[in-house]
């Protein structure tokens, strides 16, 4: 003889078990049910008594929430997959902006997303990076990677320059024919990176992190220093990607936006890209576009989502 237990459906929610005989004679809540059938790992573990399935049910406001619910639109969800699938978007340049919060400790994560890895080009905020070298761990298969760490971003405000965190990355794909513009005449204090993409597509890319505690006023001198040399150097289109910590989304005044709008930057970014459903990370392109998709990507590791636009 063996010794059997017999508990109450309420007793063994969260038990799992290989196998259970499950009665479903006194069934008198909804959802009771489920508890008791899902306990066993496999079917075979399963055997029921008293089985009526009427005594199968949820709770009817769980039901009506569900009817409710807007279907998720799978376009939506992996839009630069659909976009690679698309045979007349193949030569198409796909960006990538992300603020990891965090190279380092989410670099993993960033290899496992089903999507980033597809972009051209995959701009990153906020590495917090330090040293000169770029580690052999902190490669990508088929990219190249340039960057630029907060440290050496800033020359006249060294409360900002010792200050952990910030930085900013660019991974490239290797066949792409680039040049890195690591230093430009008359700009300085600010987290940026530019790179000037000659083949096959042509663009001027550059990304920039402001921290939230940079005065506004001195950011923006500088950001429009920026923007004026990248206008000289007159390489077509320009996408400027970031994190400059302005809500796209507020109805207050937005000064960095009044500025690249005044540049003749539209912002292709209309939808929350963080937790709290703010916008600030948008991606900006000067000049006006007839085919260039964009949007937010999802994540599961950082505050911040992706977001991305893709130029035929």
């Amino acid at each position: 003889m063996k010794l059997a237990f017999a508990c109450t459906i309420h007793k063994v929610q969260g038990m799992t078990t290989d196998c259970a005989v499950v009665s479903l004679k006194r069934i008198f809540e909804s959802g009771m049910a489920y508890v008791a059938l899902s306990r066993t790992t496999t079917l075979s573990g399963l055997h029921i008594t008293d089985f009526d399935e009427n005594k199968i049910f949820c709770d009817p406001e769980i039901n009506a929430s569900l009817k409710n619910m807007t279907k998720a639109d799978f376009l939506n969800i992996q839009p630069i997959l659909h976009i690679v699938q698309d045979s007349k978007m193949n030569s198409a340049l796909k960006i990538i902006h992300h603020n990891t919060e965090g190279l380092e400790c989410h670099l993993d994560d960033l290899k496992c997303h089903h999507e980033l890895l597809l972009a051209d080009v995959l701009c990153l905020t906020e590495t917090h990076l330090s040293g000169s070298a770029v580690p052999a761990y902190l490669q990508l298969d088929g990219y190249t990677m340039y960057k630029r760490n907060r440290h050496a971003s800033y020359t006249n405000y060294t409360h900002l320059a010792n200050k952990k965190g910030g930085g900013v990355a660019i991974y490239v794909k290797n066949n792409f024919q680039v040049s890195p513009l690591m230093y430009i005449q008359n700009v300085t204090d600010l987290e940026y990176l530019v790179l000037k993409i000659k083949a096959p597509k042509q663009a001027l890319l550059a990304v920039i992190y402001r921290p939230p505690s940079y005065n506004l006023a001195d950011f923006l001198a500088n950001l429009n220093a920026l923007l004026t040399s990248l206008e000289i150097m007159d390489f077509k289109p320009i996408i400027v990607s970031g994190d400059f910590n302005e809500d796209q989304l507020s109805l207050h005044n937005k000064p960095i936006l009044n500025l690249f709008e005044d540049k003749g930057y539209t912002q292709l970014i209309s939808t929350g890209t963080t937790e709290n459903n703010t916008l600030l990370d948008p991606i900006f392109v000067s000049g006006s576009h007839s085919n260039i998709r964009a949007g937010v990507l999802q994540t599961y590791y950082s505050y911040h989502d992706p977001v991305y636009c893709v130029l035929d």
